[in-house]
């Protein structure tokens, strides 16, 4: 979450900087750059989490298997997917810095 919000506000900022003409400094594109990789893995790390996690039942009935298997799985796909938005941001960030 704290990556996410640093980088939507550095979005921002590329784009009012954009808007009134300001030069930005190299290093919003440094950290942007690093929130694009650090937020693509941090989502794959989750899902390997969850994976890992799921085949950790001992003793339980098949029906509790089941949705602890779905619980699970879903928090890993939803982790990649918050990566991969907050990826996107970044993306649209040093799109919108090189286009100026």
């Amino acid at each position: 979450m704290p990556i996410s919000a640093i980088t939507l506000g550095l979005v921002f900022f590329v784009v009012y900087s954009s808007l009134t003409r300001q030069e930005i400094s190299e290093w919003v594109e440094i950290l942007l750059a690093h929130s694009k990789e650090t937020a693509t893995m941090l989502g794959l790390l989750g899902s390997v989490y969850a994976l890992t996690s799921s085949f950790k039942v001992d003793g339980i009935s098949p029906e509790e298997i089941r949705q602890r298997m779905f619980s699970i799985m879903s928090t890993g796909f939803w982790s990649t997917i918050a990566g991969v938005l907050v990826s996107l941001q970044a993306s649209i960030g040093l799109l919108i810095m090189k286009r100026t």
